[in-house]
């Protein structure tokens, strides 16, 4: 009986996504294997276990700020309905650790999973109930916040070269939009299109409020005991102890699968802030590498190349980690680690142990149409 179960649950998850995707949400270059079974370590049965939804962030207080243009009606005209309904739902899943990406507004691949994912953890029902509860939550989606000289001061640099930004102090955002981007979880153009007032995204924006989404809070860490790595959905899940689902993340693996470890791994160390260890030997496609010849310390800082969070496997040369680029989150991009978009990874990093066990679930579902 329990195997019937579960092959049911498996299969209406795959449905579920197939159906999204069917529907145009796709924004990746592969949706091969997507279609994944959404099991619970150690067992064969999707997790439907209700969770307690974490504590969403409360919006910042008043300063006597004049608050943004279009406040009336937030966002203003620059954002359709339908852009704005799908932002709030990416800031809801958001909020409960189950990643998009960058909030954009797009219905896509991320956004779908994020959904379905979320849905099985919180045994919300059927989709659209999903979105119902997603969206009707007290919270509010967007807030007024008033930009600091704290943000301009994280503007800075993070040169290509590898030998220039081994001179730095820091590897930084190179822009105050990409400061903010970080902070907000959100695309640079996504904060232009809700802040159509904003001329310029520069000095002359401290002391004035814009418009953002009212993203996952710092302090937010979902219980993990155990973490899965889904390579074909090219997701990676959180459970706690009981087996239930807790978080849920867009990942990006090897260019190679060759090169993505098989196997029981384990977490075996954490490192916020962490630098980064270049060595020419990892990059042998690259004349430049060749050229510089020996290992190099780049600084840390959000636009290291591994982000702000690293976390060591226990295979060695092996780790999950942030990006400077959390655009290019739930590719096949990456030369053998696992990457997640910087706040992904710091929620990540906040909430393990050492020793938590990483399995990687090869296995995956095919519906007929």
């Amino acid at each position: 009986m329990r195997d019937s179960v579960n092959r049911l649950g498996r299969g209406l998850a795959a449905a579920c996504l197939s159906a999204a995707l069917a529907r145009g949400q796709e924004d990746g270059p592969d949706l091969q294997g997507l279609i994944t079974a959404l099991r619970a370590p150690g067992t064969t049965g999707v997790a439907a276990q209700a969770t307690t939804p974490a504590t969403p962030a409360a919006a910042p207080a008043a300063t006597g700020v004049p608050p943004p243009a279009g406040a009336a009606s937030f966002p203003g005209p620059a954002l359709r309905p339908a852009l704005r309904t799908n932002a709030w739902l990416q800031i809801a899943l958001d909020r409960h650790a189950f990643g998009c990406g960058l909030i954009d507004g797009v219905p896509g691949r991320k956004t779908a999973q994020a959904l379905l994912d979320f849905r099985y953890a919180s045994a919300a029902g059927s989709e659209a109930e999903t979105r119902r509860r997603l969206l009707q939550e007290p919270v509010p989606p967007f807030v007024a916040y008033e930009v600091t000289p704290d943000d301009l001061a994280q503007v800075g640099q993070a040169p290509a070269d590898w030998e220039a930004a081994a001179e730095l102090p820091a590897m930084a955002c190179g822009s105050l939009a990409e400061v903010l981007s970080e902070k907000f979880h959100a695309s640079q153009a996504f904060l232009q299109r809700a802040n159509p007032s904003v001329a310029a995204w520069d000095a002359t924006l401290v002391g004035r409020r814009i418009w953002a989404p009212n993203a996952r809070a710092d302090t937010n860490r979902p219980a993990v005991a155990q973490i899965l790595l889904d390579t074909h959905a090219l997701r990676l899940r959180g459970y706690d102890r009981r087996g239930r689902l807790t978080c849920s993340f867009p990942c990006s693996i090897a260019r190679d699968r060759a090169k993505v470890p098989t196997g029981e791994l384990s977490v075996a160390n954490v490192a916020p802030h962490p630098n980064y260890t270049f060595d020419p030997a990892n990059f042998p496609e690259s004349e430049r590498a060749q050229q510089i010849a020996r290992k190099l310390i780049l600084p840390p800082g959000p636009r290291n190349p591994v982000g702000v969070f690293w976390i060591s496997l226990s295979q060695p040369g092996y780790g999950v980690h942030g990006t400077p680029h959390p655009e290019t989150i739930g590719n096949m991009e990456s030369h053998g680690c696992f990457r997640l978009c910087n706040w992904d990874a710091a929620t990540l990093g906040r909430a393990i142990e050492l020793g938590v066990p990483v399995r990687l679930d090869s296995t995956r579902i095919d519906v007929a149409p």
